[in-house]
């Protein structure tokens, strides 16, 4: 018998289009057979790994095909809807770049037309497919850690400096996915603070504060206008805690012994803190690349409607939920916003 091929199409040969190419080009259960850009230099300055692979300027050729089973979406965030919608309408899955749309109303458009057609949305939410992420995941799940307390991200950087969205959609998406991923319990509250630097633009710098059920708080710093490119991120358990590093090029993960008891005095209402300081652990990683497992993920949708990937639409449509809810504190100067 033979092996199930996915005849797909990439939209969006930019900035992350040929990471995306490169890796479905390297899965032998994929064969590219179009990608698409309306910058011909895009198109052009790629080298192709097939012949026969065909370069156009129009996403709907694409889906004219009726062999094409699957698109790949990797255009700017506005433009994700129309193409996503005009995809599934055509019968095709999707593999979307983050985040899915630019509202949770367009998100849930697009599951429901997806579960009608019994097609596959797959949120390209890289980090959830990283074995630092997954270790963290791993580690903090397990008694010893405690209890979760918080979760506190830095990841900033100069550029790229976007039109369409703000920098906590194209930043802070990543940690929302993240805690979504680790952080079992429902967010509550959602404020913000963002400054927009140039008239121009849209905001450039934004500090998020997310309240969850259990007690547990997020704080994320994102942005665009930093000399360095810091991307650290500690989760705080009440025995341990992590840091997480995803600069350094192998031990991007450090577990600290560390933490705090409670612990009551009879003799006082004021209770005592006693303070835990032990040994630091530096956890195997496979550094496998991240967007490779995505893709082997993306595949398992397709063969199975029933599988549920880590970066689910559903998933997808939460992140987008509290972005919002972020953009609305903003807009009203740091409010708590219920989710």
């Amino acid at each position: 018998m033979n092996k199930f091929i996915n005849n797909i199409g990439i939209i969006g040969i930019g900035y992350w289009g040929p990471n995306l190419y490169r890796n479905f080009s390297n899965n032998k259960s994929f064969s590219i057979k179009y990608i698409c850009d309306i910058n011909k230099n895009n198109l052009n300055k790629l080298n192709l790994e097939s012949p026969s692979t065909i370069r156009v300027n129009n996403y709907k050729e694409i889906l004219k095909d009726k062999k094409i089973n699957s698109v790949v979406i990797s255009t700017p965030v506005a433009s994700h809807y129309k193409i996503a919608m005009d995809c599934l309408n055509s019968g095709k899955n999707i593999f979307v770049e983050k985040p899915l749309a630019d509202s949770s109303i367009k998100c849930r458009k697009l599951i429901d037309i997806a579960n009608k057609k019994s097609l596959s949305i797959f949120v390209d939410h890289t980090f959830l497919y990283t074995s630092a992420v997954n270790k963290m995941k791993e580690i903090s799940r397990r008694r010893n850690f405690g209890n979760l307390l918080y979760y506190d991200s830095t990841r900033i950087n100069l550029g790229l400096v976007q039109n369409d969205i703000n920098v906590i959609w194209d930043l802070a998406v990543h940690d929302l996915a993240i805690l979504n991923y680790i952080y079992t319990k429902k967010p509550v509250l959602v404020s913000a603070i963002g400054h927009k630097h140039f008239s121009s633009k849209p905001i450039t710098s934004a500090y998020i504060t997310i309240k969850y059920e259990g007690n547990f708080v997020a704080h994320i710093n994102v942005n665009w206008l930093s000399p360095v490119k810091i991307r650290q991120t500690i989760l705080g358990g009440s025995k341990k805690m992590i840091l997480y590093n995803d600069l350094e090029p192998s031990d991007k993960i450090t577990v600290y012994n560390k933490g705090i008891d409670i612990i009551k005095n009879e003799k006082s209402s004021a209770n005592l803190i006693k303070y835990k300081v032990g040994d630091t652990h530096l956890p195997y990683l496979n550094n496998s690349e991240a967007l490779s497992s995505a893709v082997i993920e993306f595949n398992k949708c397709i063969k199975n409607k029933n599988y549920r990937s880590k970066s689910s639409a559903t998933d997808a449509l939460k992140i987008v939920k509290i972005l919002e809810a972020a953009d609305k504190s903003m807009s009203m100067n740091g409010k708590p916003i219920k989710v």
